[in-house]
């Protein structure tokens, strides 16, 4: 979808062609969460923290050709909550779309890959809502019940956009170390600990280390960084 055409969908998301997927979803603890969140003073990244375990709760029965397919998370975006993705990114929603993709009076321009994202780790982890359920999806799994790991993850833009833009954030173990070892830690730092391991994923195959092993080589980047 181009962006013209973006605009054109919110402007109008009952003309959006929508196809039903072979799956039952309840998303009624998703929309608890979300009225509530509403209600509230919550925003920005603290509106991650609170949506991310209910929006995973309810998807992460569905097969993964349906929660890879892009469309799904279009019809988040566009169709059931763009005044939700209007707020995260920008505070409110715009009087017309085409002025929440430009800057002025006092608001963020919004991009349109908050909408739309790409069928890729990068553009998941740009998706309003993909990038809340991919990293669920990575950290804890379809069984995991406890969503601290998570909700710290989102503590950290830094992070988790440094996570996101890197292969190596496919894999579990390393999302859960560089999780457990980085998100409370300023910016700079967080930069380091990415960028160091990225640097290794070249001599060194991440995938089959044990967690602890990861964290030895953050925390040694870490230690050298403070000497």
């Amino acid at each position: 979808m181009s962006e013209q055409g973006l605009v054109e969908a919110l402007r109008d998301p009952h003309l959006l062609e929508v196809k039903r997927v072979d799956a039952e979803v309840d998303l009624s603890g998703f929309d608890a969460a979300l009225e509530q969140l509403l209600s509230s003073d919550v925003r920005e990244s603290a509106m991650d923290g609170a949506l991310v375990e209910p929006l995973h709760r309810a998807l992460r029965h569905l097969p993964e050709s349906v929660t890879t397919d892009m469309r799904v998370w279009h019809w988040f975006c566009l169709v059931r909550h763009h005044d939700l993705v209007w707020r995260r990114w920008r505070g409110s929603a715009p009087a017309d779309p085409e002025d929440g993709f430009l800057s002025g009076k006092g608001h963020r321009p919004v991009p349109a890959v908050r909408f739309l994202g790409t069928a890729s780790i990068n553009g998941h982890g740009r998706n309003t809502f993909a990038r809340l359920f991919f990293a669920a999806q990575r950290l804890i799994g379809p069984e995991g019940e406890d969503y601290d790991l998570v909700r710290r993850l989102f503590t950290s833009q830094e992070l988790h956009l440094g996570i996101s833009d890197r292969e190596y954030g496919l894999l579990p173990a390393v999302n859960r170390v560089l999780t457990g070892e980085l998100a409370d830690l300023p910016d700079l730092r967080v930069r380091a600990g990415v960028r160091r391991l990225n640097g290794l994923g070249g001599s060194i195959c991440l995938d089959l280390l044990e967690e602890g092993e990861i964290a030895d080589l953050i925390r040694s980047n870490d230690e050298g960084n403070n000497a």
